[in-house]
């Protein structure tokens, strides 16, 4: 019996762990590492130009978001199947990704244990969810958290930069008041807007302004 091999494009600015996944991967008899990208732009050029069977993208990209990426894929293709392999399990994270076209989402944490599943569960065409995915989108039907709930659960680091973020600072100026280095703060800043499900700099003003955040400011 022949098996079909599955094409896979591997999306993440990290190389040590585009490494390790691929080697997870290329241990599987019906999957290969078709190619690899590391940016936004790179993964919508090869999704493009080459098709892959199964896309396995990061949300956090260095150019902009792997949820952009991954609408700008749907434009054109429909074909290949999205994987969202993320740090985060935030409910409105996962269902976001789905709603932009994922097929699958997969935590960080989970992926050696899920991530061969979710490759030949969406390759054969149905969706797949990690179960941690899964519990917590539906805990966010059940109890849906307001603003000021999710800002609390950033950390308290997180919780510092987005205050300063949501008044116009830029990453060296933050760094400069939290006395971390620029590219520190910009992480900083790219965790907690996936973890708040925020795309552009309007996103953060709507939630500062509902979560509170900016209260001290109004009445300065």
């Amino acid at each position: 019996m022949v098996t079909e091999t599955i094409r896979v494009l591997l999306v993440d600015d990290h190389a040590v762990l585009r490494e390790g996944l691929r080697a997870l991967l290329e241990g599987e008899s019906d999957m290969q590492v078709a190619s690899e990208a590391g940016t936004a732009a790179e993964a919508v050029t090869l999704a493009l130009q080459d098709p892959p069977d199964v896309m396995v993208i990061d949300l956090g990209l260095p150019d902009k978001s792997g949820l952009e990426a991954i609408r700008e894929v749907r434009k054109t293709n429909q074909s290949t199947r999205i994987v969202v392999l993320s740090m985060h399990s935030d409910s409105e994270i996962v269902r976001k990704a789905m709603e932009a076209g994922s097929d699958g989402y997969v935590p960080k944490s989970s992926a050696h244990a899920n991530l061969l599943q979710a490759i030949r569960v969406v390759y054969s065409g149905e969706r797949f969810l990690d179960p941690v995915a899964a519990s917590a989108l539906v805990d966010s039907i059940t109890e849906p958290k307001t603003e000021a709930q999710r800002f609390a659960n950033l950390s308290d680091r997180e919780q510092e930069v987005i205050r300063l973020a949501a008044q116009g600072y830029s990453s060296r100026e933050i760094g400069d008041q939290l006395h971390i280095s620029p590219k520190t703060a910009e992480t900083y800043r790219q965790r907690a807007f996936e973890k708040l499900n925020l795309e552009h700099r309007s996103d953060l003003i709507r939630f500062a302004l509902l979560a509170g955040i900016l209260d001290d400011l109004k009445q300065e």
